[in-house]
């Protein structure tokens, strides 16, 4: 599945709010990684291109703002939830410094990433992934609904349950490519409402096209 995927689908930095923002170092990529939440990548980088110019991504110009945060990330929408984040953020790297987010032990990362509201497993799993590079697969909407599509995963399967699965069925290497793969892939077949089965690349493969086939 790993091969036909990177076939049927490319991978654009432009495409991911992640991959846009990652030369700007840890704390840059969480914020961006926040922005994207329940946003489409290209409203969640302008916002997050909007802040850049903004504050410089300075964590204590980022606290100093106040409301104008939020005006900064609109275009992400959400921007209470998303602004109390990335302050959260802010004062985390002010507290124990970007280094911290570097290089610092995993299991106190996540613990101190998990303490900040609006900031939930997926987005410390995709930071993990990509810049510490921790075997996890960070999992949404789509990693879940393909998932399911291809009979990995049991019917309402927890996080943990979903990323286990697609950790095991990709390899370790090669989850935090995966994820971005199956979103790609989401987006252009595999998509919630009226999938492309017929035009499929990988259609012979696929429990639920198989079934759809049927009737």
């Amino acid at each position: 599945m790993y091969v036909l995927l990177r076939k049927a689908v490319a991978i654009r930095p432009e495409d991911f709010t992640a991959l846009h923002s990652l030369p700007d170092g840890p704390f840059a990529l969480l914020v961006a990684i926040v922005l994207s939440q329940n946003s489409n990548d290209r409203n969640s980088i302008a916002a997050y291109d909007n802040l850049k110019r903004g504050t410089g991504l300075d964590p204590r110009r980022i606290l100093e703002i106040g409301n104008g945060l939020e005006d900064m990330i609109r275009r992400a929408g959400m921007v209470r939830q998303k602004a109390n984040a990335i302050r959260g953020l802010a004062r985390l790297v002010l507290e124990r410094g970007e280094e911290f987010l570097r290089s610092g032990d995993i299991n106190e990362v996540r613990e101190a990433l998990l303490s900040i509201r609006g900031i939930g497993m997926k987005t410390v799993d995709v930071y993990l992934s990509l810049y510490r590079r921790i075997p996890r697969f960070a999992v949404d909407t789509h990693a879940r609904r393909i998932a399911a599509r291809w009979g990995l995963i049991r019917p309402n399967a927890s996080y943990e349950e979903v990323s286990e699965a697609l950790l095991n069925f990709f390899g370790p290497k090669r989850a935090d490519e995966a994820h971005r793969l199956l979103i790609a892939f989401g987006r252009t077949y595999c998509t919630a409402r009226s999938p492309r089965c017929s035009e499929c690349p990988l259609r012979p493969y696929c429990p639920s096209a198989a079934a759809s086939a049927r009737g």
